[in-house]
């Protein structure tokens, strides 16, 4: 279980929060210490932390993994250093914060079945993504295509992969949002969606039955 800790009357500033999972040979000194992202003092050790393990914005509350699926840590294949990366929304541009929110983890002696990992789908974040000026309405789509998939999971999941929860996420341009589902062409039944987005409530969505997404 993972539950956000976010500092008493920050509420409406902290908007969303990442856990990445970092490369095992990260500089042991570079821990503890706080940095403003993607800035050029930013050490360049934390470039590497780009698997997203985990991810919370704003409006949701905990998230409980199903009984037989985890998150695992302390074996040693799973991430021996992470950063938890913090984006604020501060319409007002107040001066002089410090924040000190977070995340809790809440682990279990008890093996779980199955491990559970992040898999990201839509549009990069980037300069190039534009909405052209004036418009009434815009759809921007983005793709998880079969040849990504079947690089990403033939090799280690060629049987495929279980989805049981979805996280919708845009800002504030956002007005709905469509998770869609194709195999061999075909269209599926939606994975998730929201025709009437809320910047201010983004959480999880679990699924009533497992949706299986092969390579």
């Amino acid at each position: 279980q993972v539950e956000p800790l976010i500092q008493k009357g920050h509420e409406n500033l902290v908007h969303h929060i990442l856990l990445y999972q970092c490369s095992s040979s990260l500089n042991g000194s570079l821990l503890g210490a706080g940095h403003e992202c993607y800035h050029p003092n930013m050490p360049d050790a934390f470039l590497t932390c780009e698997t997203v393990l985990f991810a919370w914005a704003i409006g949701g509350q905990g998230f409980t993994y199903p009984p037989h699926v985890g998150l695992s840590i302390g074996t040693a294949a799973d991430p021996q250093f992470v950063l938890m990366e913090v984006h604020y929304d501060n319409p007002s541009y107040a001066e002089g914060l410090i924040d000190s929110s977070g995340l809790r983890l809440i682990y279990t002696p008890v093996l779980r079945q199955y491990d559970a990992g992040v898999i990201e789908a839509g549009l990069w974040v980037s300069l190039f993504h534009n909405i052209p000026p004036g418009m009434p309405e815009f759809i921007s789509e983005g793709h998880c295509t079969r040849e990504c998939l079947t690089e990403a999971l033939g090799a280690e999941r060629p049987t495929g992969i279980h989805v049981f929860a979805v996280l919708l996420h845009a800002h504030l341009a956002g007005r709905a949002i469509r998770m869609r589902h194709f195999r061999q062409g075909a269209e599926q039944k939606l994975l998730a969606h929201d025709e009437e987005f809320d910047f201010n409530f983004q959480e999880f969505q679990y699924l009533t039955e497992e949706r299986t997404i092969l390579p």
